[in-house]
């Protein structure tokens, strides 16, 4: 199942080329993408840091468009795993992004981003556009 990273959700906002093409071909083969909790926070984060109402709304809608996947039980000691694994190694990628690849991860998913620091995580793959 492919699980929309905040970047992928940015960038369809945006209307970034690759990112269209990207969610037009998940959308012609029939696959229904979701998202996480701490994309939709980040999302709203920055709608209401940018200070344009339009950009609440745009959120809204395009979060429409995806299934919510939750923090859970199953995503806490996943998130201790893969956090604790970066930092071992000195290689943290943000403990939102952290959790965001804990929640993929539990839900046996693969990430669509164009952020490259989510390949530091070994078990997960990476959709890229």
């Amino acid at each position: 199942m492919p699980i929309a990273d905040t970047a992928f959700l940015v960038d369809l906002m945006k209307r970034d080329l690759g990112a269209l093409e990207r969610y037009s071909d998940f959308e012609q083969q029939g696959i229904a993408l979701s998202t996480t909790a701490i994309t939709a926070m980040e999302l709203y984060k920055g709608a209401y840091v940018s200070g344009n109402s339009n950009n609440l709304i745009k959120v809204k809608t395009i979060l429409e468009l995806f299934t919510l996947l939750p923090v859970d039980d199953n995503v806490y000691e996943a998130y201790g795993r893969i956090a604790a694994g970066l930092c071992i190694l000195g290689n943290p990628i943000g403990d939102f992004d952290e959790v965001i690849a804990a929640i993929t991860l539990c839900n046996d998913g693969e990430i669509v981003t164009r952020d490259r620091h989510f390949e530091k995580i070994p078990e997960l793959t990476v959709i890229r556009y």
